[in-house]
């Protein structure tokens, strides 16, 4: 007798044991995964030090930020450099269209708190793979973009597409789709004007994700519906701002944007943070 009572007992803890391991095991199923859209330093960490320095990705780099933002133009002598505006006015001390000026010339000028403009060699060169990198291309005044060689050529010169370090954004097609033929591996995000964002359709979509795995779009253009239909197409959404990241930022996370430029890198984190 005690020996079926013996092996009852072990069959009953079994049985609880069993119920407690699937209770768990279902409770884990049911918790939903924290949300952690992509932080991408726009410019840097912008709001707080000289956009596109060496101060401004430091910044950014010790705020944790998950991609640094460069924006590049081309040089009269074909070099390419870290700076956002066609001219040199607004972010040194000097004045003339980029693409006028000399790498050397552009040496000379000074941005703020005794920084310089930076070519992408060089930041690539001083970070290495110690940081991600989030590279646009643009176009020059005459709406041309001529770069493209020498941009994989410098992220290959560090091993950096390999390593998955990189992504490229552009406003040009045409610019993506010639890179994509140079390096196919290297991630693209199509960045998208609002007059596109309005024509916006499946078929473009998916046109885009032929060689893009997101969009960028301006957060004042976004919508439930909208990245509703970006992630039924299998794209990602990227979303950026003017002078209205701290207006739409709640929504933008609320809408759960796969990842969102910032001009400081903290404030996105801890907006982040405070819904989880």
């Amino acid at each position: 007798m005690k020996k079926i009572f013996y092996c009852f007992s072990l069959l009953i803890l079994f049985i609880l044991s069993a119920c407690a391991s699937a209770s768990n095991e279902e409770g884990q199923n049911d918790s939903s995964p924290t949300y952690k859209p992509l932080i991408i330093a726009h410019r840097g960490a912008s709001e707080l030090e000289p956009e596109h320095t060496y101060l401004s990705y430091d910044r950014a780099k010790t705020d944790n930020a998950d991609y640094i933002e460069i924006d590049l133009r081309q040089t009269k002598d074909n070099q390419l450099v870290a700076i956002h505006d066609e001219e040199v006015d607004r972010v040194t001390d000097g004045s003339g269209l980029v693409e006028n000026l000399t790498l050397d010339q552009l040496k000379d000028l000074h941005v703020t708190k005794d920084q310089k403009i930076l070519t992408l060699q060089e930041i690539v060169n001083h970070y290495k793979d110690s940081v991600n990198y989030y590279i646009e291309t643009r176009t020059d005044t005459k709406g041309n973009i001529e770069m493209e060689e020498q941009v994989v050529s410098i992220l290959e010169s560090q091993d950096l597409i390999n390593k998955g370090k990189v992504i490229l954004e552009s406003f040009s097609e045409e610019s993506m789709i010639k890179i994509h033929e140079l390096n196919e591996d290297i991630p693209f995000v199509r960045l998208l004007r609002k007059a596109e964002v309005e024509k916006l359709d499946d078929h473009t979509l998916q046109h885009i994700g032929d060689y893009a795995v997101g969009v960028g779009i301006y957060a004042g253009s976004v919508d439930a519906d909208l990245v509703t239909k970006i992630h039924d197409n299998n794209l990602k959404l990227h979303v950026y701002y003017y002078d209205d990241e701290r207006k739409l930022t709640d929504k933008m996370l609320a809408l759960k944007v796969d990842g969102i430029f910032t001009n400081n890198p903290e404030y996105a984190i801890s907006k982040v943070d405070s819904l989880n």
